[in-house]
């Protein structure tokens, strides 16, 4: 006689829940709640400590009694943007410009004339001015002009000279 195979019915297996390892580095407010392990070869780094965060401190009052930069040299250059436009002569400007610069910009005027132009400086507008003074006596300004769809640039230098500004320096962007 021949041996029958029965099939026994299997005990139910317990499952078996275990957390996964991580793939992924933690996130930054996972990192506040670890205390990071040294490790037996770390070592203090040998810089010193960042300073404190910087403080920002109103500018003392400029000892020479000059006023301050920026709208001054926003005032100058609505005068040069007159004057290219012909509402000014580059007379009255001339106290205010330094020999050198008052050549260059009638020069430069003239050239445009020339040509049968208008120099591009009368249809400007001003967008902004920011100056930096580098020492006593002496601030750097940059300006954004607009004319038409496009955006020029204007660097220039003010040094004190017999107790008032004074440009020194222009380069017409």
């Amino acid at each position: 006689m021949t041996a029958a195979l029965v099939a026994v019915p299997a005990a139910p297996r317990a499952v078996v829940v275990r957390p996964a390892p991580r793939r992924e580095p933690p996130f930054d407010d996972e990192l506040a709640q670890q205390a990071p392990v040294p490790g037996p070869f770390d070592r203090l780094l040998p810089f010193e400590r960042a300073p404190r965060p910087a403080v920002w401190r109103p500018r003392p009052p400029r000892p020479s009694g000059l006023p301050d930069p920026a709208p001054w040299g926003r005032r100058l250059l609505i005068g040069m943007i007159e004057t290219a436009g012909g509402h000014r002569p580059l007379q009255q400007l001339t106290a205010l410009l330094s020999p050198s610069v008052s050549r260059g910009l009638c020069a430069d005027f003239e050239r445009a004339k020339q040509v049968g132009a208008a120099h591009w400086l009368h249809r400007a507008s001003v967008r902004s001015v920011r100056a930096a003074e580098p020492s006593d006596g002496v601030a750097e300004l940059c300006a954004t002009v607009e004319v038409g769809r496009r955006v020029r640039a204007i660097a220039f230098r003010l040094e004190a000279q017999h107790g008032r500004w004074r440009c020194t320096r222009l380069h017409l962007g």
